[in-house]
């Protein structure tokens, strides 16, 4: 009975590290790039210059509240509070207020397909 225990416990301890081993292998090894349920995407670049008539702190909390400075990706990427919430964040703010623009029958940027904001985007 104690080997076939053993043999048992050493396969499922096999299985843990062939499991987590294969999950660190499917990371992206590009900063660029996220790693979602539909496969590896661009992460989105924000081109501020399409974004000159909002208020900065309608993203920028970090002006107001003090608690960062650089890209939002800085900490919402690395910040163990935030990076697991990071895509409902973004998706809330971003897609949000594109489709809050569209009802109002404003201009607005994209607000269904994943591609047209997981873009390269070299504009500030």
């Amino acid at each position: 009975m104690k080997p076939l225990l053993l043999i048992c416990l050493g396969f499922f301890i096999c299985m843990i590290v062939i499991t987590v081993a294969e999950e660190k292998s499917n990371q992206p090894k590009n900063p660029n790039h996220v790693l979602h349920s539909a496969g590896i995407m661009l992460a989105v670049n924000f081109a501020h210059a399409d974004h000159i008539e909002q208020n900065c702190i309608s993203c920028h909390h970090n002006f107001v509240d003090d608690s960062g400075s650089g890209t939002c990706f800085d900490c919402h990427m690395t910040d163990p509070e935030v990076s697991s919430i990071i895509e409902d964040q973004f998706h809330t703010l971003c897609r949000g207020c594109h489709e809050e623009k569209l009802l109002a029958g404003e201009a607005h940027g994209p607000t269904r397909r994943c591609i047209s904001c997981h873009i390269a985007d070299n504009r500030p």
